[in-house]
């Protein structure tokens, strides 16, 4: 029987947004909605893991582009639970090509701006890594590997980020893939059923746009939570609703840092025997891979630059007397999306 090696996999990520005022442009759909809907899946149940009473920030999208790699470098039942949970409907090296141009979107932003990268680190006393497995890593998810001791030691160290070796690196321990994204970065409707009211900040020149949900009570951020998982109130849809008018925006500086363990998440959802001696993770060494866990470092940040107006220029001394207010002034739900997939989505309850 083939050894089991275990990995250990990481997503990091930082969100830096300046509330700006921009011209809404129809941008490029540039990935399938199985995106959209996987980060509605993970969204629910995370919610429903972390402390409701704190603000919370998660990346869909790096913890769904593991999966794809993981989609790839896999075979039998494992594969089957990733193709589940995924949402993927096609070959692995297509949805590959998914990710990378969502991945590579970064190169036409201008007012906007995306830095992100990716690294396997594993222990390299493992040996080589699978080399077709490296070509497709780099290709498609511009991901790079390198061999690192997990000693804990000097080259732990400068290799590391503090916050991985928090959560109790170990000589035992094989793999680690790290994720990190930076982000140095207006719509409105009415959404009775969901009892809410949406608004959209479109970044400068850009596809990207940060989606808040704001209940209409106090106490409505649970509830509008929950809805948020059914397929009716995709993100997409909402946004499709919105509609440009004038509108005065009173939105608060807020931050949200989170480190979370999205191992039971997508247990939860049906991921189960990667995180097993069963695993049939086969392609990423040469040797077959259990997973042992997914960890995900992610924070936001939004500047607070007072009172913005929708629709006349930033420069206008005056507001129409019929225009409209969006005052989060209470807990809502923020998300900053592409057309079609959910970069960081959470909850504000403490600005």
């Amino acid at each position: 029987m083939a050894s089991k090696v275990a990995i250990l996999l990481l997503a990091l990520g930082h969100l830096e947004v300046a509330q700006s005022l921009a011209k809404p442009e129809p941008g490029e759909c540039l990935a399938p909605t199985y995106m959209t809907r996987f980060s509605a899946k993970l969204f629910q149940v995370m919610m429903k893991l972390e402390d409701q009473d704190g603000n919370v920030s998660l990346s869909p999208f790096a913890v769904h582009a593991m999966l794809a790699l993981i989609y790839r470098a896999s075979e039998g039942e494992t594969l089957s639970e990733v193709q589940r949970v995924g949402e993927f409907n096609q070959h692995p090296v297509f949805v590959a090509l998914d990710f990378e141009r969502l991945i590579k979107f970064k190169e036409h932003l201008q007012s906007a701006k995306l830095n992100s990268y990716s690294r396997v680190f594993y222990n390299q006393k493992l040996g080589k890594v699978n080399s077709r497995y490296d070509e497709f890593s780099k290709f498609y998810f511009d991901i790079d590997t390198k061999p690192v001791h997990m000693d804990g030691g000097e080259d732990t160290a400068r290799w590391l980020p503090f916050w991985i070796q928090s959560s109790g690196i170990s000589s035992h321990m094989q793999a680690i893939l790290t994720n990190n994204m930076i982000f140095e970065v207006y719509g409105l409707a009415d959404l009775p059923e969901l009892d809410a009211t949406a608004l959209e900040l479109p970044f400068n020149d850009s596809a990207t746009s940060m989606l808040i949900l704001l209940p209409n009570q106090l106490g409505g951020l649970a509830s509008l939570e929950q809805q948020l998982a059914q397929p009716e109130f995709d993100l997409n849809r909402i946004a499709n609703r919105l509609h440009r008018q004038s509108v005065t925006v009173s939105l608060p500086k807020f931050s949200a840092d989170s480190d979370i363990d999205m191992t039971d998440a997508l247990k939860m959802l049906g991921l189960r025997q990667m995180f097993t001696d069963s695993s049939k993770v086969t392609k990423l060494l040469d040797r077959p891979v259990r997973v042992d866990k997914i960890l995900q470092s992610s924070s936001i940040f939004v500047t607070e630059q007072g009172t913005l107006y929708l629709h006349f220029l930033a420069n206008k001394r005056s507001l129409p007397a019929n225009s409209k207010e969006f005052v989060a002034n209470r807990p809502f739900v923020f998300a900053i999306r592409t057309p079609n997939s959910v970069l960081v989505m959470g909850h504000i309850n403490s600005p």
